[in-house]
């Protein structure tokens, strides 16, 4: 006769793994409600901040002097002679050219060319600079540009940086005469543009 071994196993009341599998989903939920009412809160403590220091800025109590910014301050250290240099000047050397000091010592040229210099070049280049002025010259630097492969071929064929004697600056003409060369640059004012700090 045959011997039957039944194993015993401890059985589960059918439905209490679906009970388990349905606390975990509403644990996974609760969790995922209370991490974004605590973002949603984090958002509206960061605005409403913001909102009362909109507030409190339209209606103030005392009228208080401002203090002054770092574009003020480099403006206030300026010479007279670099600060009647500020501004947009152009010219007509090799084609139009549009210059543009700035108070904090940086600048642009934009260099407008026709003809073959245009072909061989491009019709307009602009050139970031940055400038100094020290015992009656001026030092330009070019520090790049666009379009950048044309600017570099520029640079690498005449130079990134020139000095030139400072003869005049008054409100309408600049007159530069650059080193070593003697060539004599005479830019016009472009009105309305006295002062430019970036």
């Amino acid at each position: 006769m045959e011997r039957r071994i039944i194993a015993k196993y401890p059985t589960e009341p059918p439905g209490r793994s679906v009970c388990w599998l349905v606390a975990l989903v509403e644990l996974f939920t609760a969790l995922t409600i209370f991490v974004g009412v605590l973002a949603d809160a984090h958002a509206d403590r960061s605005g409403s901040s913001s909102a009362h220091s909109t507030v409190f800025a339209s209606h103030p109590v005392a009228e208080t002097p401002k203090p002054p910014t770092a574009a003020d301050e480099v403006a206030g250290s300026l010479t007279d002679v670099e600060k009647s240099m500020l501004g947009t000047w152009e010219d007509d050397y090799k084609g139009h050219r549009t210059l543009t000091l700035n108070a904090d010592g940086t600048g642009t040229m934009v260099v407008e060319l026709d003809g073959l210099p245009a072909t061989f070049f491009a019709k307009k280049l602009t050139f970031r600079e940055e400038w100094t002025v020290a015992d009656g010259k001026v030092t330009m630097k070019a520090t790049g540009g666009e379009p950048v492969g044309k600017v570099q071929l520029v640079l690498s064929l005449h130079g990134d940086s020139s000095t030139q004697r400072i003869v005049e600056v008054t409100s309408e003409r600049m007159i530069l005469i650059e080193e070593p060369s003697e060539t004599r640059f005479e830019w016009r004012h472009v009105r309305g543009t006295e002062k430019v700090v970036n």
